[in-house]
This record gives C-alpha cells, sequence and structure tokens, in this order.
C-alpha cells in the first residue's frame, strides 16, 4: 500500500465558521485529521492495485443495461457486447446503471451539487498560506445555502468550492464566485491565484433503502454512501467496497448468489456505519438551526471543538462519540450561561 503513495498528504487542523462570519473554531492536533487525496492520482493507483491482484481493467466501454437470470448476471455494454458473471459489483456511481437496471434505485431522486475547482500552487506559497499543518477551512452555511465552503489544501494543490446539500432555487456557480472573492478578501487564498474552470458535480444525500439483489451489491456512491454534514464519500467507498469483497468470496465458497445470502452485506455495513450515516441525516436535516451560537460556544472549549471538527472530518465515529459531544456541548452552554450573570 506505501508502494502505491495513495495520499498527497494529511491535513493536522481545521477552522470552522459560521454563516455570519461573527465566530470561528479552530483546532490543531499532533496527529492528523484526515488524509488529502489528488483524484486523478488515487484512482490510478486503486486500478493499479486492482490489475496487480488479478482484475482485468476495460476501458472506454459502458455498461447500459444489466440481466439477472438464475444461474447468472449478463452486464450489457454500448457496443452491445456482453459479460457473465456470477455477482455484479454496482460501484458506477450516484448516477448507477447498475442500481437503476436492477431497480433498487428509483431514475429520479434529490441529489447535493457541488461547485469546485482544483489549482496547483508551487509548495512554498501553500505552506505560507495553510503552514506545514495544512490547515482547512469550513464556512458554514455561506450564503445560507444548506451546506458550504471549503478550502482544502493539498501537497502542491489548492481544492475551493461550495456544496448544497439540499433543494434551493440560489445559483451555486454566483454562490461560489462570492465565495472565492470572500477568501480573497480574508487572505485565506493568494490574491493572484485565479478562478480558473469550475467544476460541478453531484453526490448522494443516503443509502438506498435495499443495497442489495439476487447477485448484485451496490458499493460507494452507488449505494448513497456519503456523510450527508460533510460531503465525504471516499472513506464509506472503501469500507463499503471491503464488506462487499468479504460476503462476495463468502458467497462463492457457499455456491450462493442469492438475494437472502446477499443480505448479509447491507446487516455489516448498517452495523459498522450506517449508524453515523443516521445521525449525520438528522443532523444534516436541522438546517434552521442556530450555527452563529454553537460556532460561538464551540470556540470557548477546545475539547468540544476537537470533537465537533473530528466529526465533520470523519477521523471519529458519530455514533461512539455523540453523547461524549452532547455532554460537553451541555457542560459549556451552562458554563457559558453563568458566565454572563
Amino acid at each position: 500500500m506505501k508502494d502505491l503513495d495513495l495520499f498527497e498528504n494529511y491535513t493536522y487542523g481545521g477552522i470552522a465558521y459560521s454563516s455570519s462570519l461573527k465566530y470561528k473554531a479552530m483546532v490543531k492536533k499532533k496527529e492528523p485529521f484526515g488524509a488529502m487525496v489528488v483524484r486523478e492520482k488515487f484512482d490510478h493507483s486503486l486500478v493499479k492495485l486492482a490489475v496487480d491482484s488479478g482484475a482485468k481493467f476495460v476501458d472506454g466501454k459502458t455498461v447500459e443495461d444489466i440481466k439477472i437470470s438464475k444461474d447468472k448476471s449478463k452486464l450489457i455494454f454500448d457496443d452491445k457486447k456482453e459479460i457473465d458473471a456470477e455477482i455484479v459489483v454496482g460501484a458506477d456511481g450516484i448516477y448507477s446503471t447498475v442500481a437503476k437496471k436492477t431497480g433498487l434505485a428509483s431514475i429520479k431522486k434529490n441529489n447535493g451539487i457541488c461547485v469546485f475547482q482544483e489549482s496547483k500552487l508551487d509548495e512554498k506559497t501553500i505552506d505560507r498560506f495553510f503552514g506545514k499543518e495544512r490547515m482547512c477551512h469550513i464556512h458554514i452555511k455561506f450564503k445560507n445555502i444548506p451546506g458550504y465552503g471549503w478550502v482544502f489544501p493539498k501537497k502542491q494543490h489548492l481544492n475551493l468550492g461550495v456544496v448544497k446539500l439540499h433543494p434551493t432555487k440560489l445559483n451555486l456557480l454566483n454562490v461560489y464566485k462570492d465565495y472565492f472573492n470572500l477568501l480573497k478578501k480574508d487572505k485565506i487564498i493568494p490574491e493572484n491565484l485565479k478562478m480558473g474552470q469550475c467544476k460541478g458535480g453531484a453526490l448522494p444525500l443516503g443509502p438506498l433503502e435495499k443495497t442489495y439483489s439476487n447477485r448484485v451489491i451496490l458499493v460507494g456512491d452507488a449505494a448513497g454512501f456519503i456523510n450527508p454534514i460533510s460531503g465525504e464519500g471516499i472513506y464509506y467507498a472503501m469500507s463499503s467496497g471491503e464488506i462487499a469483497a468479504k460476503i462476495i468470496s463468502e458467497s462463492l465458497e457457499n455456491g450462493d448468489s442469492s438475494e437472502k445470502f446477499l443480505a448479509k452485506y447491507q446487516k455489516i455495513w448498517n452495523r459498522d456505519f450506517g449508524k453515523d450515516i443516521k445521525t449525520f441525516l438528522k443532523a444534516s436535516k436541522s438546517t434552521g438551526g442556530d450555527d452563529d451560537n454553537f460556532i460561538r460556544l464551540v470556540s470557548k472549549d477546545e475539547k468540544l471543538t476537537e470533537i465537533a471538527l473530528s466529526i465533520f472530518y470523519g477521523s471519529l465515529s458519530v455514533d461512539e462519540i455523540k453523547w461524549k459531544l452532547i455532554r460537553r456541548y451541555i457542560f459549556v452552554r451552562f458554563k457559558d450561561l453563568f458566565s454572563k450573570k
């Protein structure tokens, strides 16, 4: 794994800003919060790992249909060629053909959307603005969008963007332009950085009700796995892929690719990270909350800041830590109330 060089760098801290920009909470750690990747390099390394492990890589083809019969699965490509398989893993993203054609996902569904750009900068410039810790910046509900703006510095790249996690009438590209200008005004990014060609993306807003069927398992975005607060999905993609591999291996050993046998997959991911996603979903729907007061209180307590930002970045399990977060928040809130008297 080390030889693959999957990660670009690590981040050791972050700053979260309230929607009014009146308050901010910051944390720095000696241990990394998370790992940053450059997707082109990361994806290529994963393909290499798969090929080195015996997978056959076929590029330039699109799956148009899938047929499931009693004794096999059949994938039909855009050039009308076909491949037979014991089990199909739908890892084909948010608009998964496998999920739609097997009836696991409806054609119409609400998705989150984002606008972003990634610029290459020299390492000295990134060091100057973000330090060796590669401090990230998160602006909660910027322009009152149900989402956030982000600044993720990497080794020699800077990733900026805004994400809208629930439908609104706001033009997200215009929101991003305003965000870009704010970052320059507040000297978070270099004054001479140009707004290049922006890219757009869609992201799921929660898991599908069912992520398996006869001879089919869905993983990653195809299954709807995502942190609905931060929009991060790589961890869930990798974890669900690992779980799927284990269940498929057992399935082939037992000669049973039925829906009943593959149901184990959903039970395991539910136990592994499903509770976290459900908690994130509840929190993400509370878009009318007073984030100003929350960030103000969080900024007053180092432990609370560390817990809150660790959950956001995905380095702590929210299901395991939520009561500690709640207790600490209540403690800080009462402390704040009594300090005003």
